[in-house]
């Protein structure tokens, strides 16, 4: 009825970090696809019976469940990503500390500089509009 609802949701095991974010995106679409279907097919099933029902009932269960199990490794694999840059991170702040107090006070005398701009311009500067252009 619905053909395979889980095309496309095969993980992606490269360990690659480009495109993470639209892969995420896609994923994320094609499971809620996935989701909203298998429930309107069960809403639309009631409490029907029969054989073709229990089928279906038994196949919208398993392709609840595949799903599930899908977002579950997408979470994990977030966490490890997240785990992983956090990690890397920290240790270069360890192996460079004087690099990174620099990167920071680079960071905060450009925002310093956007705001002072802003603010000769006769604008008000909220912090969000740092972020508009």
């Amino acid at each position: 009825m619905y053909g395979n609802t889980n095309a496309g949701l095969a993980s992606d095991n490269t360990g690659s970090t480009s495109g993470i974010s639209s892969r995420h995106e896609e994923t994320m679409a094609q499971l809620n696809r996935t989701v909203s279907q298998a429930e309107d097919l069960l809403r639309a099933l009631g409490s029907e019976s029969g054989e073709a029902i229990d089928a279906m009932r038994a196949r919208v269960s398993t392709t609840l469940r595949d799903a599930r199990s899908r977002l579950s490794g997408r979470a994990t694999q977030a966490r490890t990503l997240a785990n992983n840059t956090f990690s890397q991170a920290d240790s270069f702040v360890r192996e460079n500390p004087w690099r990174a107090v620099a990167i920071g006070a680079g960071i905060g005398v450009l925002f310093a500089m956007l705001a002072s701009s802003r603010r000769r311009d006769g604008s008000d500067m909220n912090v969000s509009d740092a972020f508009d252009d």
